[in-house]
C-alpha cells in the first residue's frame, strides 16, 4: 500500500509540471471567476427591487445564487473541459506508451491524473468561495437590490462549498473514465455538454433529479437543503464506483 502511495504521489508531482502555463491551470480561476461575474452584472443591471427582509438573508439568497450557477451549469462543463485537457496530455502527443514504461505502478498514473483532476476542482471552488464576498462588496457599494450589508455567512458559504463538492464526485470519476477511455477530445467534451443539457429537463424531477450524476451538485439548493446529505453520499459512493470501475478499464487496456 505504501509503494502505491509513494507511485502515486509521484505521479502526481509530474502531472503537476505538466499542468504549469497550460489552460487548464487558468481555468480554476477563469471558471469561478466568470460565474460570478455574471451574477455580480446581473443584479449591476437589474431595476431597483425591494431589499430582503434582513441584511443576513440578502447574503444568502446572493450566496445561494452564486453558487447555483456554478453547480448547475459551470461545475459540470468545467469538469468536463479539465478531464478532456489531462487526458489530452498523453493522448495529443501519443504518450502513454512513454508513461507507462516509467517504473511505476499502472495504477498510479491513473490515480495521479484523479488527483490532480480533484485538486482542481477543489482549487476552483475556492476561488469562488473568496469572489462571492468580493462580488458582494461591489453591489453594497453600487447597487443593492438585494440589501447586502453586515457580515459575511462564511458558515452558510463553506457547508454548500463542501456538499457541492462532494456531490460532484460521480461527474468527476466518470469524466475522467470517459477523458482516458478514448482519446478523441471530441468524444469527452461531447459527453459532458449531452449530460449537462440533459441535466435542464432531468433535474426538475423529483423522481430523477437527486440521482441524476450531472444534477446531484444542484440538487444542493433545492428546497431548505433537504436533499444535502443524500446528493453528498451518492456523489462520494458515485465517485467511487465511477473510479473503480474506470481503473479497471485503464489497467486492462492496451494504449497505442
Amino acid at each position: 500500500m505504501s509503494g502505491i502511495i509513494t507511485a502515486t504521489l509521484r505521479a502526481v508531482s509530474a502531472e503537476s509540471l505538466k499542468l504549469r502555463g497550460t489552460l487548464a491551470l487558468r481555468l480554476c480561476f477563469i471558471a469561478p471567476g466568470l460565474v460570478v461575474l455574471l451574477s455580480v452584472l446581473q443584479l449591476l443591471l437589474s431595476k431597483g427591487g425591494q431589499p430582503l427582509a434582513t441584511p443576513a438573508l440578502a447574503w444568502e439568497r446572493f450566496t445561494q445564487g452564486v453558487m447555483l450557477l456554478w453547480a448547475f451549469l459551470m461545475l459540470p462543463l468545467y469538469v468536463t473541459l479539465q478531464s478532456a485537457l489531462l487526458a489530452g496530455l498523453e493522448h495529443g502527443e501519443r504518450q502513454w506508451k512513454h508513461l507507462l514504461a516509467l517504473p511505476l505502478p499502472r495504477s498510479a498514473h491513473y490515480l495521479g491524473k484523479l488527483a490532480i483532476l480533484i485538486g482542481m476542482v477543489v482549487l476552483a471552488t475556492l476561488v469562488l468561495a473568496a469572489l462571492i464576498p468580493l462580488g458582494g462588496w461591489v453591489l453594497m457599494h453600487t447597487h443593492n437590490p438585494l440589501g447586502l450589508g453586515g457580515a459575511v455567512p462564511w458558515t452558510f458559504l463553506g457547508l454548500r462549498a463542501l456538499v457541492v463538492l462532494a456531490a460532484s464526485g460521480c461527474i468527476i470519476g466518470l469524466h475522467l473514465w470517459i477523458a482516458l477511455r478514448w482519446t478523441s477530445f471530441t468524444v469527452a467534451v461531447a459527453t459532458g455538454m449531452t449530460a449537462t443539457v440533459a441535466g435542464f429537463l432531468i433535474g426538475q424531477s423529483a423522481r430523477f433529479g437527486p440521482w441524476y450524476p450531472w444534477t446531484l451538485p444542484m440538487q444542493v439548493f433545492a428546497g431548505q437543503g433537504e436533499l444535502m446529505g443524500q446528493v453528498a453520499l451518492a456523489g462520494m459512493l458515485g465517485g467511487l464506483a465511477a473510479v473503480a470501475l474506470g481503473l479497471w478499464d485503464f489497467l486492462r487496456r492496451e494504449y497505442a
